[in-house]
């Protein structure tokens, strides 16, 4: 069970609260976790939620480059909910099954696209070493531009947090949700 409730639009919450939560409704389709638990944040989590939402679909990015950052970000932190999710909307934004695999499971970039073995190199480096080798950082400018890497960057880092979000609420995945890899 989660450590807080998730809030609504009602008496039970502060007015700074409900007003995040009016503005998320009113820009988006959806407020599910982290965005909801955000709306405690008041205007913080209302303007975070619409970074989140610029940089998963205003962005030079394809959709199916954006989930696989987005997929390869939370696999890093070992976020099943956001993994669950974004799993499912990457397979159907055309990111290839055999990426994903090579996400969940830390495995070789060999058989990977060169985009996707980019991207997921990418991500390693940047979330999980001490630094992005001048090699890979040259790749992705080369390839997205100075634009396509800062979003690159903002994108993964962007779930970095909400993973965290997540994490300090102790929100749990579906039942049915597609299970990451154990390290």
């Amino acid at each position: 069970m989660p450590r807080l409730p998730i809030p609504t639009d009602s008496d039970g919450f502060s007015e700074e609260t409900r007003s995040a939560i009016r503005h998320i409704k009113a820009t988006r389709k959806t407020m599910p976790p982290p965005s909801s638990y955000l709306t405690y944040a008041g205007a913080a989590g209302a303007r975070l939620s619409d970074l989140v939402e610029h940089l998963r679909y205003h962005t030079s990015l394809t959709d199916a480059e954006s989930e696989l950052a987005i997929c390869t970000a939370v696999r890093s932190a070992n976020a099943a909910y956001i993994w669950n999710a974004h799993v499912k909307l990457g397979l159907a934004a055309g990111t290839r099954e055999e990426a994903i695999y090579a996400v969940d499971t830390y495995g070789p970039l060999d058989d990977l696209t060169e985009d996707e073995a980019l991207i997921i190199q990418f991500g390693r480096e940047l979330l999980e070493a001490t630094a992005v080798s001048d090699e890979t950082y040259n790749a992705v400018l080369t390839r997205y531009s100075e634009k396509g890497l800062m979003e690159l960057t903002a994108l993964m880092s962007v779930y970095m947090m909400n993973a965290t979000v997540l994490r300090v609420m102790q929100h749990p995945a579906p039942s049915d949700a597609r299970p990451l890899t154990p390290r």
